[in-house]
């Protein structure tokens, strides 16, 4: 049995090898406030969220797939939830009881601990059919409809009930009925694990010959035990792989749920701050259009815990996105904004917006300033030349960079140069760059650019910020003296 939530062919590997650059990913676009809000404490959902999110899928096909059976998640949350705590209390279940499949040098053990496994999964199995049961009418995306179906076909009440007897049969606690016949030199051979149940049993077997070992006769109690080995060999393989297949279906659909439970955690709390979602479009990677309505930046909102505000964009055949502006007006945040929204949109996810259009990348990278370390062998320029060398090792036709004051350790003439070589060959070769500056004679080289979009932090004219980003070319001034008369002055004379 499959589940197939994440993908229509294929398992969703929890494990898998993240992105390259998840830790840096994660602390310049501040990922782990969303990831904490996903799992609530469930090391499950947190372990699903960090393997979608930072395994961007590279195909708009896999991506408007997992987004449809998102959307079902996000209007049936109840019995989504139910299936996650099905799969969660029988993992419980098992850790609970004595029932191990593990290699032993004791047939009868594994026997046992088959049979008390296999009945732990055929309740939680019971409990599955009974949510498909009452909820399949409202779910329309393949991927749930398909599950639920396949709940209701492979656990039919007849199926269900015959599996139950027959577990209750294997139970040993009465012994077993073995049949055998003589080989060779009086050799049993053929050794069969028969059923007790079955038709003219007490004409069979109520007057067979019997006998009993005696207490202490423990060379006949080992012979007995082997013979008993030898009949239910191939019974125990079977229910030893039965009880495998069936506890890894649980594991595997328990963690595909786990990624929408996390999502289904992410909408409430940002729906509880009156913030709006959206399931975003995704274009073809060869696409260089973006727009948005609305963007905000998620992990500031859950932050803050409360309403912050979004930007607007619309731009056509664009490569590079260049943000100046005034300081402290919401150039960071409208960049981390950005990077949040490629990776949850390619990560199936909905993203933080009223509507959201972008093309699929097939890599998300980023480069910030970084505070200076005093443990630092060589100077800061050094370090982000250094950081940069190794993100163009895995840069390519396709992926979006993310720059946020990038090179300003050195004077505005060096920096700028620095910022114009690599912009403009990344760009050439069909890069993406979105790049927050202060150093206006690096922005201004691109202004005959057609393929450049300026955009700015908007300025009040009596000095305060909005935090919203709009279009507009780069101006000489940062209005720095802004802050200074802010933190300084009061009434118009030094504070």
């Amino acid at each position: 049995m499959k589940a197939n939530l994440m993908f229509r062919d294929r398992d969703f590997d929890i494990k898998a090898e993240p992105c390259f650059g998840k830790a840096v990913l994660t602390a310049d676009l501040e990922l782990e406030r969303i990831i904490v809000c996903m799992s609530r404490g469930d090391d499950t959902i947190k372990a699903a969220c960090n393997a979608a999110l930072f395994r961007p899928l590279p195909s708009p096909e896999d991506i408007s797939y997992r987004q449809t059976v998102l959307m079902d998640a996000l209007e049936n949350p109840g019995p989504v939830r139910r299936l996650y705590e099905i799969t969660c209390e029988t993992n419980k279940k098992k850790s609970g009881s004595w029932y191990w499949l593990y290699p032993s040098q004791y047939l009868a053990s594994t026997f046992s601990s088959a049979v008390g496994l296999l009945k732990i999964y055929l309740e939680m199995l019971t409990e599955f059919r009974a949510v498909a049961d009452e909820s399949l009418g409202g779910f329309k995306s393949e991927g749930f409809v398909e599950l639920l179906t396949m709940l209701q076909r492979e656990l039919s009440n007849s199926y269900l009930e015959s599996a139950g007897e027959l577990l209750e049969e294997l139970k040993d606690g009465e012994g077993l009925l073995v049949s055998a016949r003589l080989g060779c030199y009086l050799q049993g051979v053929d050794y069969v694990l028969r059923r007790k149940e079955t038709a003219h049993f007490w004409r069979n077997w109520a007057f067979a010959p019997s006998y009993s070992l005696a207490p202490r006769d423990d060379a006949g109690a080992k012979d007995m035990g082997n013979r008993r080995d030898r009949a239910i060999n191939d019974v125990t393989n079977a229910l030893a792989q039965a009880a495998e297949h069936i506890e890894s279906f649980f594991n595997m659909l328990r963690d595909e749920l786990a990624f929408f439970v996390g999502c289904i955690n992410l909408r409430d709390s940002l729906s509880a701050l009156g913030m709006p979602i959206c399931i975003p479009e995704l274009l073809p990677a060869k696409d260089e259009e973006r727009s948005w309505k609305a963007l905000y930046d998620v992990s500031l909102a859950l932050t803050k815990n409360e309403a912050v505000v979004g930007n607007e964009l619309s731009a056509s055949a664009k490569r590079l996105y260049i943000v100046t502006g005034a300081n402290q007006g919401g150039k960071s945040t409208f960049l981390r904004s950005v990077g949040q929204a490629q990776l949850m949109a390619q990560a199936g996810m909905f993203v933080g917006a009223e509507s959201f259009s972008a093309p699929v990348r097939n890599g998300v990278f980023t480069h910030f300033k970084k505070e200076e370390d005093k443990a630092m062998s060589s100077g800061k320029l050094d370090e982000e030349l250094s950081r940069m060398s190794a993100l163009a090792d895995r840069l390519q036709s396709g992926s979006l960079i993310l720059f946020n004051e990038s090179f300003a350790a050195t004077n505005e003439r060096e920096g700028s140069e620095i910022c114009r070589q690599i912009t403009q060959a990344l760009i050439e070769n069909g890069i993406e760059v979105f790049s927050v500056t202060h150093l206006y004679t690096y922005a201004a080289a691109f202004l005959k650019n057609e393929k450049t979009q300026y955009l700015r932090a908007e300025r009040l004219e009596n000095g305060e910020r909005s935090f919203r980003v709009t279009p507009g070319e780069p101006l000489h001034t940062a209005f720095g003296e802004d802050l200074y008369r802010k933190i300084f002055v009061k009434g118009g004379e030094l504070a």
